[in-house]
């Protein structure tokens, strides 16, 4: 899918906002989906569970708290809105952990944010090879960042 003809809700996973903070490899897609979010033709989901990925995976590398802290301010600063973890969502994404988590497959954040995207019926946008190869048996649709 071109970014140009991209319209409408998705549900973003984390490496969306901290490639396009951090400048990685894929800065360029990062930036076409921030983009077509402040031009209002794509509306931005994120699991809840997104925040404490972040902040787990950024403090797992030694980032100092206050380094953190503005990360978020700078995921804060791209529109989305944040769709809670219910009872319900999290025992989905324990589920599609424990069929499909492991070394090289679903990691245990990735399960969250799926079992939020397929609860509220929403694309998920993400870089992930494991996700974008098994959406069908995850039960989502996924747009692989790498080709946007």
């Amino acid at each position: 899918m071109f970014s140009k003809e991209m319209k409408g809700k998705f549900l973003l996973d984390t490496d969306a906002f901290i490639s396009y903070i951090s400048g990685d490899e894929l800065v360029e897609q990062a930036e076409k989906i921030v983009e077509l979010i402040t031009d209002g033709a794509v509306e931005a989901f994120v699991s809840s569970m997104l925040y404490d990925d972040v902040i787990s995976a950024l403090r797992s590398k030694g980032m100092e708290i206050d380094d953190v802290i503005q990360v978020l301010v700078a995921i804060a600063s791209i529109p989305h809105v944040s769709l809670p973890i219910t009872t319900q969502i999290a025992i989905s994404a324990l589920t599609l952990y424990m069929r499909h988590g492991g070394p090289r497959k679903l990691h245990y954040f990735d399960a969250f944010h799926v079992a939020t995207a397929r609860y509220h019926e929403l694309p998920m946008i993400t870089s992930d090879n494991y996700i974008n190869e098994h959406q069908k048996s995850l039960g989502i649709t996924a747009y692989n960042l790498r080709k946007i």
